[in-house]
């Protein structure tokens, strides 16, 4: 405990390892975390009370419960809420109140804020674990009571639905935003300060592809050459796309029937010129193929 080690450290870890007790082993010095200790956001109030002349565009409701200071930690669609996410909250809270000593005077001075898509049987079974309660605060917004800290969880796909926030939802499940979502959602992408925080980070290719979704497929397809729009594609996928005069379009006569059978052949030529065969020529062809001329040409 602590960021100074001393000798009594080094003392004390050799009376542990000789004269301990057999059946544990001591380790010195051991990092507690596979993870940085970096809370997601920190939000500082700025005044004493909240300023209700310019409310607020997004969580309307969060604002009012919060303290003086409060530690949120967000997690995504892509990575969700897992198990013990909740310890690992309130060991940021236990180690942000301990090094802060002159700004959190007191416990409330701080709390805990967890942001999920929506609530999850991982997170409902830690809150039991931890023997904490939930009260219902409405429009998605609850409070966890029992811990040593304040916390509020936030449900945002409840609340974006509570607050008609078209922006919110972005961070939910919502396959479908609105006009003003898109634009949104689309100058922060093709921001370069914001595109180039974002570009290496687990996520990105989920942010876009929830970007690509909300634009019609012609302005996707409008951005490539054609031969990237069909890469990939096999030829009669392609094709099949196209009506019989459009495949054929621009094409040689010699391309148009490059492979078919000279029978086959023989039935693309016009019907004027079917009607020139002779005779003698006709009774070389097989029955099926006579059948066919005579019944387009009247023969």
């Amino acid at each position: 405990m602590g960021t100074t080690r001393t000798a009594w450290h080094v003392l004390l870890a050799a009376l542990l390892s000789q004269r301990g007790s057999r059946s544990f082993e001591v380790r010195v010095e051991v990092p507690l975390s596979t993870e940085p200790l970096r809370a997601d956001y920190l939000l500082l109030r700025k005044n004493a009370a909240p300023d209700s002349s310019e409310p607020a565009g997004t969580l309307r409701k969060l604002w009012a419960l919060l303290s003086k200071d409060a530690i949120v930690e967000f997690k995504s669609i892509g990575r969700p809420y897992r198990r013990r996410n909740l310890d690992r909250l309130f060991s940021y809270l236990h180690l942000y109140c301990a090094d802060n000593l002159e700004r959190i005077e007191q416990r409330s001075d701080l709390c805990g804020v967890l942001l999920v898509p929506t609530r999850t049987r991982s997170l409902d079974t830690d809150v039991a674990d931890l023997g904490l309660g939930w009260d219902d605060l409405g429009d998605g917004y609850w409070r966890l009571r029992g811990g040593a800290f304040a916390l509020v969880v936030v449900e945002i796909e409840a609340v974006a639905a509570a607050e008609n926030d078209d922006l919110l939802r972005l961070f939910g499940h919502d396959e479908a935003p609105t006009l003003a979502a898109r634009r949104w959602l689309a100058q922060q992408v093709g921001a370069e300060e914001i595109a180039m925080a974002m570009h290496d980070l687990e996520g990105f290719d989920e942010v876009v592809r929830k970007l690509l979704s909300t634009l019609p497929p012609e302005q996707v397809l409008s951005a490539f050459p054609p031969e990237q729009r069909v890469a990939g594609l096999p030829p009669e996928q392609v094709l099949s796309a196209f009506p019989p005069e459009q495949r054929v379009a621009g094409l040689p006569p010699e391309q148009r029937v490059a492979g078919l059978p000279p029978e086959q052949v023989l039935l693309a030529l016009p019907d004027d010129v079917l009607r020139a065969l002779s005779d003698s020529y006709l009774d070389t062809l097989s029955a099926e193929t006579r059948a066919a001329i005579r019944a387009r040409v009247g023969r």
